[in-house]
């Protein structure tokens, strides 16, 4: 920092307001987050072993915490069975939500600025009415009052044979990283400057200015060079968000696992596909020791420490039976695969936390190949040599592996969207308009074939010399 002052409580208050601890000074970055798209909770719940909500019936999809509204505006524009509701405490963020929603006139969502306490006393608010309820960026951030709020909220709205998906940050991977976030805070409660982002800069001076004076915990903690040069990168509305709320709470997942379970949800799995794969999902050395293990909470947990992770993505389901082999395969034959990036890019070499994996060609291969010339069901890529002469069990093995290395995308039953939606087309214009406004060089667009959405970039295209 080229300064610091003491700028007292009220002072601070007033650079970064919140509501109940919650950064509400400054707007979170409109972003996507796929492993909420409702599709893909079905697709991951089944891949665990479970069912999910029906996609080609009415359904309903509460997001708490919904920032910019994006993902509901999108999914609502892919989705016209389904109704959306997003809140959120900013009422700029609601606001932008609904300028977004009205631009792309999508009328089956519909946006809140409130307060979790304020929908929990409305006692004339519907009960058992949501299918899924999603909260990305939301429990590691709020105080246990607000978080006991949410447990009543889910118990109260989420339905019998409903899922949530909730996403927190996890230990061990922030056990050596805490430290760096109080001095953040602290430095910027400490500094100079009239605005978020003039405050932030100079806290963020102040870590670089530390971390090249050859501090002893910094050298011992070489995840800390990274995770520094991420803070530089970043916007300042993410990292006022991600870092100043004044709660801030970093979980263990068996701590999340029993706030779950007293609101009466059993875990199911992880909403990101990659994690529910065993090829791509650990590293081969510690599997052994992971399968002995007879408790599942307890296993997440040698998870997390095999992977040193340090966010999580759950899926917890109210009253959900696993499904029997026979109900499991009909799923699985009533699933459709298309290929989610071109041919050419689909790298046999699959990038994972814990190293790369290689793939094997002769397998994989022909697989694309036949993804390349079109959609295709779980008995159209089971035909595909050498799976052909395989068991159903490793045939869904490598079909699934495509999925969790994003070469393919998995339409479940009910989720197929029209490729001519007028829906899809009014929301990717207003995104569009909303993005070159904002002078972004990219944006996230639904796209009907993947019943999902790609970042597709506004950047002029350079043109080429013959």
């Amino acid at each position: 920092m080229t300064a610091i002052a003491d700028k007292g409580d009220e002072a601070i208050a007033a650079a970064l307001p919140d509501v109940d601890g919650y950064v509400t000074g400054i707007a979170y970055p409109r972003r996507y987050y796929r492993e909420l798209n409702p599709a893909a909770i079905a697709f991951a719940a089944q891949q665990c072993g479970y069912p999910a909500p029906r996609l080609d019936q009415p359904f309903r999809y509460l997001d708490l915490g919904c920032a910019h509204g994006y993902g509901p505006t999108l999914f609502a524009a892919l989705f016209p069975q389904g109704q959306f509701l997003g809140v959120d405490v900013n009422p700029e963020h609601i606001a932008s939500a609904e300028r977004l929603r009205a631009e792309a006139g999508i009328d089956n969502v519909v946006f809140h600025a409130t307060s979790f306490a304020k929908m929990v006393a409305d006692t004339t608010a519907p009960k058992a009415d949501c299918d899924f309820i999603v909260m990305h960026g939301v429990m590691s951030w709020v105080s246990d009052a607000v978080q006991r709020d949410i447990a009543i909220l889910i118990e109260r709205r989420l339905k019998p044979g409903g899922i949530l998906y909730v996403s927190y940050n996890c230990q061990p991977g922030w056990a050596a990283k805490m430290p760096i976030r109080e001095l953040l805070v602290d430095a910027y409660h400490l500094s100079s400057g009239t605005t978020v982002e003039e405050r932030l800069s100079q806290a963020l001076a102040f870590l670089r200015r530390l971390a090249e004076s050859g501090v002893q915990y910094i050298s011992a903690n070489p995840s800390l060079t990274p995770l520094l040069e991420m803070l530089e990168g970043q916007e300042a509305g993410y990292l006022a968000h991600e870092f100043l709320n004044r709660h801030w709470t970093v979980f263990y997942h068996r701590d999340m696992a029993a706030r779950m379970k007293a609101t009466g949800l059993d875990y199911l799995g992880s909403a990101n596909a990659a994690d529910n794969i065993r090829l791509l999902a650990v590293p081969e050395k510690p599997t052994a020791l992971m399968d002995a293990i007879p408790d599942l909470v307890m296993r997440e947990t040698m998870r997390d420490m095999t992977l040193n992770r340090q966010f999580r993505r759950d899926l917890y389901g109210r009253a959900l039976t696993a499904l029997p082999l026979t109900s499991y395969v009909a799923a699985l034959k009533t699933t459709r695969f298309v290929l989610a990036r071109p041919r050419l890019d689909c790298n046999l070499t699959v990038k994972r936390s814990f190293g790369d994996v290689a793939l094997d060609a002769a397998i994989f291969n022909p697989l694309l190949d036949r993804l390349a010339a079109g959609s295709a069901g779980f008995d159209e890529l089971s035909a595909v040599p050498p799976l052909i002469d395989w068991g159903i069990a490793d045939q869904n093995q490598a079909i699934q592996v495509l999925v969790g290395a994003e070469f393919a995308r998995p339409i479940v039953a009910g989720a197929g969207v029209m490729p001519d939606s007028e829906a899809v087309q009014r929301f990717n214009q207003a995104a569009t308009k909303a993005a070159l406004e904002a002078g972004r060089n990219d944006v996230t667009l639904a796209v009907p074939t993947l019943s999902d959405a790609r970042v597709v970039s506004l950047k002029p295209a350079v043109p080429t010399s013959d």
